[in-house]
């Protein structure tokens, strides 16, 4: 009974989104009511989602299958640990998205379509999180992609929509066709992988033969793309045109596809070291450049961008070097964040008659620096002092990337000190607390996910190699607060951060003169030239 329960549960997970879809596609005469039918639904799938978790957890994976003629899994949908919750991930973020939107797209005549295409979007990516074959995973990939365009096209009157979704659809459609013809050729040499066999992508990757590298390679095309890394991600700062809940679907579900989609096909992805040290060299590049580039940006949501690009740098190469539990919260956290970011980027905006927060007083450098390393230290302690925090590969890393946090995070802090001992008292106990909450998090979603985790193969890296793309990133930070720096690099950064929009030539002597200009008023006018360039 209760097997019948999770099958029917995880099956209304994927359905319900669909019949959003078509409640918001139909519309009639109250197209208010059926966007917030649709919305209704979306929360219902994660609710649903949640249910299949916990019959998980109580009698363990199970799979909702049609076979064919000879047994074979045709289409289905497994069950796991790693499967519902990423199902249950990306079901929360879709109705999260989805209940913001009906108060931003109030009166909005495209909202019917933001909202019928988001639905499809959540429903393919929770396909691609349990698909039980390797066709129904590609399948839902392609389709997610193609949603996610429609979204991204709503607003085709707004400047700059129109240019980034030809781009993204475009850029989207060359890592869909690598992963497509890495479908064919898996399927020619080993069928329809049955993903939810222990050991099947093994064994497709052993029947591969010298088609192994080859395989990889398209499978990593796929992940970059979609996880704007490299020159593959030059797509995703033109997206910031698009609506805010266009912009949080995005860069809370979409964009996560890519180390999604890492964890599911681990093997066969990581059988080949030339395509993990591929991946990590663009994401690990990715991930430094993009922390400078966010820095100088002068808008709310371009820096959340660069911060997207950065943090999928960092977790594409946690999944290249086999650190998939790392990945995995990695994941969940950058998700539930950055949809937060986006939903509440308006309010970082300078209302008309406001005044600038001054900070009263300045702690000196050298006691921020101080302040920074004792807070990186107690995050250190309090998730070392957690059970079963070290025990999962990769672990280690993720703590030096929580000092990280918590060190960046001091030093920000104490640049505007409290006013009396019971303030700092407080932040440090907050930093203590926060520390040990990581760790129960890690170590409590270890224990849960880590016997659905795939093995690391035998094309994945040392995990210290992500200390070195974690120490770049730092440096690049730190590297731009230099004097020198802000005059020689930043102008480079902003070229680089800014979508590749034609200019004409009375803009590109502006941006002549505008590079050569100081660093600080240089992105506002870079930004103002690319606003009007796309318009």
């Amino acid at each position: 009974m209760a097997l019948l329960l999770g099958e029917l549960c995880l099956t209304g997970a994927v359905v319900a989104p669909l019949a959003g879809a078509a409640v918001s596609a139909a519309g009639g005469a109250a197209p208010g009511r059926g966007h917030r039918a649709a919305a209704g639904l979306g929360w219902m799938s994660a609710l649903l989602a949640l249910v299949a978790a916990g019959v998980v957890g109580l009698r363990g994976p199970f799979m909702v299958a049609v076979d064919g003629r000879h047994g074979q899994v045709v289409l289905g949908l497994w069950a796991d640990q790693l499967t519902v919750t990423l199902v249950a991930l990306v079901c929360i973020v879709g109705a999260a998205v989805q209940s913001f939107s009906l108060r931003y797209l109030q009166g909005d005549r495209t909202a019917r379509r933001f909202f019928a295409a988001a639905n499809v979007v959540v429903a393919a990516m929770a396909i691609v999180c349990a698909s039980a074959t390797l066709a129904v995973l590609v399948g839902g990939w392609v389709a997610a992609g193609v949603a996610f365009v429609v979204v991204l096209g709503c607003r085709p009157d707004l400047p700059g929509v129109r240019a980034a979704t030809w781009r993204t659809a475009r850029m989207f459609a060359l890592g869909d066709l690598g992963l497509v013809v890495a479908l064919v050729l898996v399927w020619l040499r080993a069928g329809n992988v049955d993903l939810a066999s222990p050991g099947a992508l093994a064994s497709a990757t052993a029947h591969m033969g010298g088609l192994a590298t080859p395989v990889a390679l398209l499978v990593a095309l796929a992940v970059l793309t979609r996880s704007a890394q490299g020159l593959l991600g030059r797509w995703l700062p033109g997206t910031v045109s698009a609506p805010t809940p266009a912009s949080a679907l995005l860069h809370a579900g979409v964009v996560n596809g890519g180390g999604i989609l890492l964890v599911r096909l681990g093997v066969l992805a990581g059988g080949s070291m030339l395509a993990m040290a591929g991946v990590f060299a663009v994401a690990g590049v990715t991930a430094a450049v993009a922390t400078l580039a966010m820095t100088q940006k002068a808008d709310v949501k371009g820096a959340l961008v660069f911060s997207t690009m950065s943090q999928m740098g960092f977790m594409v190469a946690e999944c290249a070097v086999g650190a998939y539990l790392a990945a995995v919260v990695h994941l969940i956290g950058h998700a539930l964040y950055k949809a937060t970011l986006f939903f509440g980027s308006g309010s970082q905006v300078p209302r008309p008659g406001e005044a600038p927060v001054v900070p009263s007083r300045v702690m000196p450098r050298v006691a921020r620096a101080a302040a920074a390393a004792v807070s990186a230290g107690a995050t250190v302690a309090a998730m070392a002092a957690v059970p079963g925090v070290l025990a999962h590969r990769g672990a280690f890393v993720l703590m030096v990337f929580a000092a990280g946090t918590a060190a960046t995070a001091s030093w920000s802090w104490w640049g505007r000190p409290p006013a009396s001992i019971r303030g700092a008292v407080l932040w440090a106990t907050a930093l203590v607390a926060a520390g040990t909450l990581y760790g129960l998090v890690l170590a409590g979603l270890g224990g849960w996910v880590a016997p659905s985790l795939p093995a690391a193969a035998i094309g994945v890296l040392n995990p210290w190699w992500l200390a070195a793309v974690a120490g770049a990133g730092i440096a690049a930070s730190s590297l731009a607060r230099l004097p020198w720096a802000k005059r020689r690099l930043v102008a480079i950064m902003l070229d680089v951060a800014t979508p590749p929009v034609p200019l004409s030539a009375r803009a590109r002597k502006a941006a002549g003169r505008a590079i050569r200009a100081e660093s600080s008023g240089y992105a506002p006018a870079l930004d103002g030239l690319w606003q009007e360039s796309a318009a």
